[in-house]
């Protein structure tokens, strides 16, 4: 038998549910990949990003050409063609088999059901899996059998309903029948034009490299996270979202290599690791959120009364704040970081993502599109869920009037200001006293801006703003 695996966000071999079982169940093993530069504009996806995924793409194709499996690149103009471009390839190589990983987005669940509803129509066998979560989303739930809206409680469940079989994904691949087919990823136009100034340098291609690096955190780094994860000049994550957010690693592969070495306890043993599990439950928390409440999918706040909030926009506080020139010293290192790097510190995201929805009170929809359309690691439910959560419309969300003062965020996690010199050139001769909140003479002689609003007073405009909209 002939079988079709239909890759997404999973490029990878190692833990494949999707490719595994196409190897267990037939002889011969086609992947394809569909391509569309339009979807990925649609869904805002970073230019850093693609780049990342062409080139796993190749070296993924390096990988299955070992086991006899073809990559082929489907060029596509967006969602609504996918069923037929699936079909078509089926027909023309006699394929019984469908396989695919799924994903959870409302438009990617709409586009695989209407795939799955053609493949049933045709009478082809077609099975879909879960690689990017432990628990089936909208399984965990509460004794009101609703779905969780809190972290806390959720984790709790979801330890409570875990049990090691779910890491079960260890596999010896062992070649294919030779299909006869070449791949076509060398030749296939991808129509790419870079845009970006990333420093792609910094990150590895493939699971090989994926794989090294989570071997090299959690062999030290991983036992300080709990004390050095806030910490951005300290390199204290393990910086493996991007290769999550693609499917380059597996958090189940992250969450089992992780156990290893703390006797196999979720909540027990060395506080560093078990903290570290619990930033990857997030991710699957997230999807759960986007999964049960599709809303969040169709840029509609999760806590409703927040719809009627009445944003301001202001043109040239966007740019300053996208430019990372708003004159506090720790967000514009933090914008830099992420031009720079694709990439930005778990913490600097929160600080951020506050500032621009409490102190400027512009809406969330437009930082939260400026994100993805600049992170390498840009998946759409932690994203989102990060500035639901940063601007108090999210679930689990931080209380509307907890606002983060940015000049205390940085003297508290950046105290000898490493990281702003690192990315605020201008400011790499000041002392720690001076670079959290230079005065007016510095600024004026390092040419670097002044702030672009008050503190105390915009943080009173968004007090009012969501009392306003609770009234």
């Amino acid at each position: 038998m002939k079988s079709l695996v239909w890759l997404r966000n999973d490029l990878r071999i190692d833990d494949n549910p999707a490719l595994r079982q196409a190897c267990i169940e037939t002889d011969e093993v086609h992947c394809i990949y569909i391509y569309s530069s339009e979807q990925m504009k649609l869904h805002n996806q970073a230019n850093c990003k693609i780049e990342f995924i062409i080139n796993n793409l190749t070296d993924l194709n390096q990988n299955l050409k070992k086991l006899n499996i073809p990559l082929t690149i489907v060029d596509s103009q967006g969602f609504n063609d996918n069923p037929r471009k699936i079909l078509d390839i089926v027909k023309e190589r006699s394929i019984s088999n469908v396989y695919w990983n799924n994903m959870f987005g409302a438009d990617e669940n709409d586009r695989d059901k209407k795939v799955k509803d053609l493949l049933d129509k045709e009478n082809i066998k077609n099975s879909s899996f879960n690689d990017q979560v432990v628990f089936a989303p909208g399984t965990i739930r509460t004794k009101e059998e609703k779905p969780y809206s809190v972290f806390t409680p959720f984790k709790r469940r979801w330890i409570e309903n875990f049990n090691l079989n779910f890491l079960d994904i260890e596999f010896k691949y062992a070649p294919k029948d030779n299909t006869g087919i070449k791949s076509n990823v060398d030749e296939f136009n991808f129509e790419f034009n870079k845009t970006h100034s990333v420093d792609m340098s910094i990150w590895k291609i493939g699971e090989t490299n994926a794989l090294l690096i989570l071997e090299e955190y959690l062999d030290k780094k991983v036992f300080q996270y709990s004390i050095n994860r806030n910490d951005p000049i300290l390199e204290g994550t393990s910086r493996l979202s991007p290769y999550l957010a693609s499917g380059i690693i597996s958090p189940k592969r992250c969450i089992l290599e992780a156990l290893k070495i703390n006797n196999f306890e979720l909540d027990s043993g060395e506080k560093g690791i078990i903290k570290w599990i619990d930033e990857i439950v997030w991710r699957e928390f997230y999807k759960n959120i986007m999964f049960c409440f599709p809303k969040v999918s169709k840029g509609q706040p999760f806590q409703d009364y927040t719809k009627n909030i009445k944003w301001r926009f202001n043109q040239a506080e966007f740019d300053a704040w996208r430019n990372g020139m708003t004159g506090f010293p720790i967000i514009d290192s933090a914008m830099r970081q992420l031009k720079s790097e694709g990439w930005m510190h778990n913490r600097l995201r929160m600080v951020v993502a506050m500032f621009f929805t409490k102190n400027m009170l512009h809406d969330w929809r437009l930082g939260e599109a400026f994100f993805m359309e600049n992170l390498l690691d840009g998946d759409f439910s932690s994203n989102n869920g990060g500035w639901q959560w940063s601007s108090s419309t999210g679930t689990d969300a931080a209380p509307y009037f907890r606002i983060f003062n940015p000049i205390t965020q940085s003297k508290n996690f950046d105290g000898q200001g490493k990281f702003i010199k690192k990315h605020v050139f201008e400011l790499k001769d000041l002392d720690k006293k001076e670079i959290h909140d230079p005065t007016t003479a510095i600024r004026n002689h390092l040419n670097y801006p002044t702030q672009i609003l008050d503190l105390k007073e915009s943080r009173l405009r968004a007090v009012d703003a969501f009392n306003a909209a609770k009234n």
